[in-house]
């Protein structure tokens, strides 16, 4: 039971009458003889709404995506012959976001009520439902009887697989990405595949005017691609990858795009493995095909986080190397924190040439990239703006070393890293650079 504000009035107005009658005492009698109302209409209002009246159910996914809203439905019944007004709520989930809770619901006796309402992970993992929270007052409105359902329910919350298959989707129909562009993986001269139409961006050599000049449609060559190709996605889990950018951490980011580039690479035909490292070498999954091989790389980062170890870019690539003989693209994912960090990811991606084809990604953090043209007010925004542009410059010249080295670079912002991983993969394919 849980007072009201109409009750914490009425006291504040009794508490009054009480100080008044300790002037005049002949309103003593009057303030016990509310004192003693109150009291009974409390206990009365206890006894009226004693017992539960209402059952709950709650429909949820068993599987959440980080990053995305989830709908979650509650159906409430109420089996009291009252008609009630309650607010209904959930309890919170652990690194849940929710939105539209709570909610206030009329209820006629023996009726039942539909609530809804958008939950949105943020970290990966198990997470649990609580209890849904309904509350009403009593008849006289001096109580709020809240009652707690019990409805422990367990979800698994993965990197975003939804893309993936809106991907798939668009691909099955034909479509293009807006950001992506052709979802075909188009081959080199090798092995001649079909004749299809002419579509935007096709190279006029590729045409086959004998089939345009019968069919009376510009017609060009397609050729397959090469498969069973290896694509390593690894992750650096280092004290550099613990921001966040927009409500994501670098990790999940990374993840997602991964998951994307990977399904992407399995459909084509190719194999895509994994290599957690920091400090160390933490995981290694060597490259698997087919849907297996998806489902195997989401099991694996299902609880993968960064911590604050400092990454070892040299024993951790060449435990890499050691372990994968194959001719593979390994695709870093990465933040630097500092010149030293640097001058290791620029050796040790070398050192992968020539058996492997090095990307590295790295994310550009948008906080820094706003304080290098921000207005200047006073003194320390000058300080501030001149070590922004030193750390953008820096990072700058790294990737122009990189990429003289002959190390693919993606240098891109957070928001665009999948679709940016995406066009490279396709782009490495067509020039048959693996």
């Amino acid at each position: 039971m849980i007072p009201s504000r109409r009750l914490a009035f009425i006291g504040f107005l009794i508490a009054l009458f009480a100080c008044a009658s300790a002037i005049d005492k002949n309103l003593a009698f009057f303030v016990n003889i509310i004192d003693g109302l109150l009291i009974a209409l409390v206990a009365l209002e206890v006894l009226l709404i004693r017992g539960t009246r209402f059952v709950a159910e709650r429909e949820a996914p068993d599987i959440f995506s980080v990053g995305r809203t989830h709908l979650v439905t509650l159906t409430i019944r109420n089996r009291s012959g009252r008609r009630l007004q309650a607010t209904i709520s959930d309890d919170p989930v652990g690194d849940c976001v929710r939105a539209d809770l709570p909610q206030t619901v009329s209820f006629t006796p023996h009726s039942q009520a539909i609530v809804k309402y958008a939950l949105t992970a943020e970290k990966r993992g198990r997470k649990q439902f609580g209890a849904v929270v309904v509350r009403y007052p009593s008849p006289l409105g001096l109580l709020w009887r809240q009652e707690r359902i019990a409805l422990v329910q367990n979800i698994d919350v993965y990197p975003d697989v939804h893309a993936a298959r809106a991907l798939e989707l668009m691909r099955k129909q034909g479509r293009g990405d807006a950001r992506m562009g052709s979802l075909l993986v188009r081959g080199g001269e090798t092995e001649f595949e079909r004749l299809r139409a002419y579509e935007i961006g096709d190279e006029p050599r590729r045409i086959d005017w004998r089939a345009t000049a019968r069919r009376g449609d510009v017609t060009v060559r397609q050729y397959q691609t090469e498969s069973n190709q290896n694509i390593i996605f690894a992750l650096d889990v280092g004290r550099g990858m613990l921001g966040e950018s927009e409500g994501l951490s670098y990790v999940d980011r990374a993840l997602n795009a991964s998951l994307l580039a990977a399904d992407v690479a399995l459909r084509t035909g190719d194999r895509a493995g994994l290599f957690v490292f920091d400090d160390a070498p933490k995981r290694y999954l060597a490259p698997v095909g087919g849907k297996s091989g998806g489902q195997r790389l989401i099991r694996a980062v299902y609880e993968l986080n960064a911590n604050l170890a400092a990454t070892d870019y040299r024993g951790s690539l060449a435990f890499l190397r050691a372990q994968s003989s194959a001719r593979s693209l390994v695709i870093i994912f990465t933040q630097l924190l500092d010149a030293r960090s640097g001058n290791d990811l620029s050796a040790s991606a070398r050192s992968l040439m020539p058996r492997h084809l090095p990307l590295v990604v790295l994310m550009r953090d948008v906080d820094v990239e706003r304080a290098a043209i921000a207005p200047i007010e006073g003194e320390i925004d000058v300080y501030e703006r001149a070590a922004a542009a030193e750390a953008l410059a820096w990072r700058d010249s790294l990737i122009s070393r990189l990429r003289r080295d002959g190390v693919f670079v993606i240098d891109t912002r957070p928001d665009d890293l999948t679709p940016d991983l995406v066009k490279q993969y396709l782009e490495i394919k067509t020039r048959r650079l693996l």
